[in-house]
């Protein structure tokens, strides 16, 4: 069984629709459990660490999907990160050690996943921070101090439990804003509560032309996400070329 998690549903989604569609048409159930994990690094990695002390037998991997920030100005909205480190901020004065590095052999699937799509990958270090990060200057900050591209808040503190739990762990996320783009300070409460978005569309019309360039972003990313899930479980031989699902071969495992 892999585990493919992510911080929220809507990361998740298109690949769920994608292997409920895959199993209509073939009868069988796809190897594969989402979890989704909460924002932030303490309830993501809470939650993983809680996962695993119940499955970790029977798994073979947790693959974390995503959206993150991009620091590097060279990223793009859409690009696929796929982190060659995961860095937690102030980690060691939260009593956490140094960068955990990927599985090898999930982190060589993910990177033929991503040739197979010709999709080009970033392999720069991400950094876990418990803070959205919206201004360009803190993004400028955190590169020059932790030397990474990207940031979120998640896969380090996922990745840490995974490891205390033997188990193989990947993260690939995709960009969403970039190292030059301003983000609303609004925008973790909208996040939790559709209702506080329409309060918001409605009292404050005039934040709607960021709201909507998000929402474009956030469709581009999840696009990217769906079609590398796939491209990743078809490699890894969770599922066959055709779609079917194939639960012979292990998820790190390239054919």
């Amino acid at each position: 069984m892999l585990i493919v998690a992510a911080s929220m549903e809507q990361e998740l989604i298109g690949l769920r629709r994608a292997l409920l569609e895959i199993e209509d048409t073939t009868g069988v159930h796809p190897p594969v459990e989402f979890k989704v994990l909460g924002v932030g690094p303490e309830r993501s990695g809470s939650a993983m660490a809680t996962l695993l002390d119940a499955r970790n037998a029977d798994l073979e991997g947790v693959l974390v999907l995503g959206v993150a920030g991009g620091v590097d100005p060279v990223l793009e909205t859409g690009d696929l990160l796929l982190a060659n480190r995961y860095s937690l901020q102030n980690g060691a004065a939260q009593g956490f050690g140094q960068s955990i590095r990927p599985d090898p052999q999930m982190l060589q699937s993910a990177q033929q996943a991503a040739l197979d799509l010709s999709m080009p990958v970033c392999n720069g270090g991400s950094l876990t921070v418990d803070h959205l990060v919206a201004g360009p200057d803190e993004r400028d900050e955190l590169r020059a101090q932790y030397q990474v591209d990207s940031v979120n808040m998640e896969d380090y503190r996922v990745a840490h439990s995974a490891q205390k739990a033997g188990v193989p762990f990947l993260s690939a996320r995709v960009v969403l804003d970039t190292a030059n783009q301003q983000l609303p300070g609004y925008l973790p409460g909208l996040a939790r509560s559709p209702y506080k978005v329409l309060t918001n569309v409605v009292l404050l019309p005039w934040r709607i032309p960021t709201m909507l360039n998000l929402k474009r972003q956030l469709q581009l990313g999840q696009m990217v996400i769906t079609n590398f899930g796939l491209a990743y479980l078809k490699v890894a031989g969770v599922i066959g070329n055709g779609g079917e699902a194939d639960g012979n071969k292990s998820p790190g495992a390239p054919y």
